[in-house]
């Protein structure tokens, strides 16, 4: 696994909702992305750390992160990528109650650890519909559920 360098600058936010990528993953059926930013950037967090294609876990952690835009421009506030470790001061000050439910949901889903205290009432009571999306798929992602699961 490599490192992230400290060169990455954060893409120039272009929302465009009317496509939702549902090309991203296939196998998995639709992933929902908000945009072109969060695909692309969720795609260069995972090339620039040569994340594998089997490690559900950080796969799970960038498509969260990648979703916030604040996070998308000034990322090394937030992780310590060296570590792909968070930096929960800079989470709780910089961001809003709903980008904080879905940091918590990310690095519980990474790490398996409350790094954050997650309750699962209070993680969808402050997320969007949006949001809401991305929760679920991030869940679907993670534990590598597909829509064969659902065909039987």
């Amino acid at each position: 696994m490599k490192a992230r360098t400290n060169n990455m600058v954060g893409i120039i936010d272009n929302i465009d909702k009317s496509r939702p990528f549902a090309d991203h993953q296939p196998e998995k059926g639709p992933l929902y992305f908000t945009g072109k930013s969060h695909y692309q950037y969720h795609n260069r967090l995972v090339k620039e750390t040569e994340t594998g294609a089997n490690d559900w876990e950080r796969l799970t952690l960038f498509y969260i992160l990648a979703s916030i835009k604040k996070f998308r421009e000034e990322p090394n506030k937030f992780l310590f990528f060296n570590e792909i470790r968070p930096n929960p001061q800079a989470f709780r000050e910089l961001l809003s109650k709903e980008e904080q439910a879905l940091i918590q949901l990310a690095f519980h889903l990474y790490s398996g650890r409350k790094v954050f205290e997650i309750n699962l009432l209070d993680l969808f009571t402050n997320l969007s519909e949006e949001n809401t999306l991305i929760a679920i798929n991030a869940i679907k992602l993670r534990f590598n559920i597909t829509y064969e699961l659902f065909k039987k």
